[in-house]
C-alpha cells in the first residue's frame, strides 16, 4: 500500500471516535497541524485483514457520499453543540462506518442535536467522514493520485473549497476538541 493510500486509510481509522476525529484537523490543513502531533509514535493495535478490507471499502463509500452544499456550517454547529453538551461517545480504533453510525445513534442526548442541525446519525457520520477524507485527499498533486489512491468526488471538493472560512472554522472546532481542558 503506498503512502497516500495509507494516509487516506489512516483518516478512516482515526474516525473511530466520530465526534473526536483528528483526521480532518490534521490532514485538511497539514501546514497548520499542531506540533505535538507531529512525529508522535503510533500506539494503535494491529488490524486484521478483514478490518483493513472493511475500512478500505468504507473509505471508498465515504469518498463517494454526496455532501449537501451547506454541510460545513451544519457540521460546525453540530460539533459546537455536542461540545457544549459535553457529549463524547466512546470510540474504538478500527470501527467500521456502520459501527460508528450505530454508536452515534445510541448516544444519549445526541439525537436532538443532530436533528436540530438537519442530520440523522447516518448523515452526520457519513458527512463528517466524507469531509475528513475529502479534505485530506483534495490537495493531492495529480501525478501522485495513482496506484489506487482514491479520488474525492469533484462536487464534494467544490463544496469544501467554496468557502475556506467555513472550512477553517470547522477545523478549529475539531482541534478544540483535542485541547486539554483548562484546570
Amino acid at each position: 500500500m503506498n503512502g497516500m493510500k495509507k494516509a487516506a486509510l489512516a483518516a478512516v481509522l482515526m474516525a473511530g471516535s466520530v465526534l473526536a476525529q483528528p483526521a480532518l484537523a490534521q490532514t485538511a490543513a497539514p501546514a497548520q497541524a499542531p506540533a505535538q502531533t507531529q512525529g508522535a509514535p503510533a500506539t494503535r493495535p494491529n488490524l486484521t485483514p478483514e478490518q483493513i478490507t472493511t475500512l478500505q471499502r468504507d473509505m471508498t463509500t465515504a469518498l463517494h457520499y454526496k455532501l449537501a452544499s451547506n454541510v460545513v456550517p451544519r457540521l460546525t454547529s453540530t460539533l459546537k453543540s455536542i461540545q457544549a453538551a459535553k457529549i463524547q461517545p466512546p470510540g474504538r480504533f478500527g470501527m467500521s462506518l456502520e459501527e460508528q453510525i450505530a454508536m452515534v445513534g445510541k448516544v444519549p442526548g445526541l439525537e436532538p442535536i443532530l436533528k436540530t442541525n438537519g442530520f440523522t446519525a447516518r448523515e452526520f457520520v457519513m458527512s463528517l467522514t466524507c469531509v475528513g477524507l475529502t479534505g485530506s485527499l483534495m490537495n493531492v498533486p495529480p501525478g501522485q493520485a495513482t496506484n489506487g489512491v482514491p479520488t474525492p468526488e469533484a462536487a464534494n471538493v467544490a463544496i469544501l473549497k467554496s468557502n475556506p472560512q467555513e472550512m477553517q472554522e470547522l477545523i478549529t472546532v475539531l482541534r478544540a476538541e483535542h485541547q486539554p481542558a483548562a484546570q
